[in-house]
């Protein structure tokens, strides 16, 4: 099958960005070149005769799957947000819920990352006559074993783990400050590829007068990343939105009980292991690791349950697979986007795509639609 896929971490020309190593795109990318199909894969901002593919996947609302709503081609399109902002009242400014709202209208095949999403997406938008799959991310479980090498506490201060991007809707800056009034001695160790909040948050905990508690490690790869799950106490997760995130899977894999906001997937990803926080302010998280840490070994006593659930429900070869099945049926249909109706807001689309493509980031190589492997 030819496949291309468009996403964020693809640099003009395809090549993967250095920024963040592994993401669903990659996975996927990965996956179906050792099954034998050939990949191009292309930025939101690569122009392409998408006419020469069997499908196209896009990954995430920008000016790629715009161009691929409006296309001419008669190649279907599948899409996957990634993000559950879109299905959140006042979340999105009036433009980009126009532009999901067209995006989806247009897709013949939608992925969501949970069940739930798909069932809001559902009620959310006009998805008649789409394929609608709700397709977990897949990790690779070989990286992350089920091992506790921490002291859970004892006679030690607990290790309380972040792993993300030092942005804003991550909200470390809201975990310091429920750190601050913890009654608990504890070591606070970020992991993070993102920097942009770092030196506002090392302000921020010297402040608060926990400079000395935390430890802002920056990047870690997989190996060193599944230790410190495997050496820390719990993992927490405080975001004010997220899809279904790859950490918190981790965690679980390497049986870490984890704090987290009850955002996005993630009530269907924890599946009763954890505590999935309502109350995500300062206040609330200090109050749940608090329990966590009085109750501690009733919490052990699931992790190995916790693994095991983990490995069986976000497996690589289950991601490739489902996806692979999506595409074989939507492989040679008339796409939606070639409806009459469309056919005005396809004309402006068309054009408002191509210029927001090309006026993008500059090119890192030569586009080529016919680059595979």
């Amino acid at each position: 099958m030819r496949i291309c896929l468009i996403g964020g971490i693809y640099n003009k020309g395809g090549a993967r960005s250095t920024y963040v190593k592994i993401t669903p795109e990659t996975t996927l990318e990965t996956g179906f070149r050792e099954a034998g199909h050939q990949v191009t894969t292309l930025s939101h901002y690569d122009e392409a005769d998408f006419g020469r593919f069997d499908v196209v996947h896009v990954h995430h609302l920008s000016y790629g799957a715009l161009r691929l709503a409006s296309d001419g081609s008669t190649t279907p399109f599948i899409f996957t947000p990634h993000c559950n902002a879109h299905l959140a009242t006042g979340t999105l400014s009036r433009a980009r819920q126009l532009s999901m709202r067209y995006v989806l209208s247009t897709a013949d095949g939608v992925v969501s990352l949970t069940e739930s999403e798909a069932a809001r997406s559902r009620a959310a938008f006009p998805l008649d006559g789409a394929i609608l799959r709700s397709i977990r991310n897949g990790i690779d479980v070989s990286n992350y074993s089920f091992r506790r090498a921490s002291r859970a506490g004892q006679g030690a201060p607990w290790q309380i783990l972040f792993v993300g991007q030092l942005i804003a809707l991550k909200r470390v800056d809201v975990l310091l400050r429920a750190l601050a009034g913890l009654r608990h001695e504890f070591r606070l160790t970020l992991a993070y590829q993102n920097p942009q909040m770092e030196q506002e948050l090392r302000t921020l905990a010297t402040e608060l007068g926990i400079a000395d508690r935390v430890l802002f490690r920056g990047e870690t790869g997989p190996r060193d990343l599944a230790a410190l799950y495997q050496q820390s106490d719990v993992l927490v997760l405080p975001s004010s939105t997220e899809a279904l995130p790859s950490v918190i899977t981790e965690a679980m894999l390497c049986g870490l009980p984890f704090v987290a906001s009850a955002v996005g997937g993630i009530p269907e990803q924890a599946n009763g292991f954890g505590v999935v926080l309502e109350d995500r302010s300062a206040d609330g998280i200090a109050a749940a690791l608090t329990n966590l840490f009085d109750h501690y070994g009733r919490f052990q006593e699931s992790v190995e349950a916790m693994s095991r659930y983990a490995r069986q429900k976000y497996s690589i070869s289950t991601m490739v697979n489902q996806h692979l099945e999506l595409y074989a049926q939507l492989k040679g249909i008339r796409p939606r986007r070639l409806a009459t109706k469309f056919a005005v807001q396809r004309g402006i689309a068309r054009l408002a795509s191509h210029f927001m493509g090309t006026s993008g980031p500059a090119r890192s190589a030569e586009v080529s639609a016919t680059k595979v492997a």
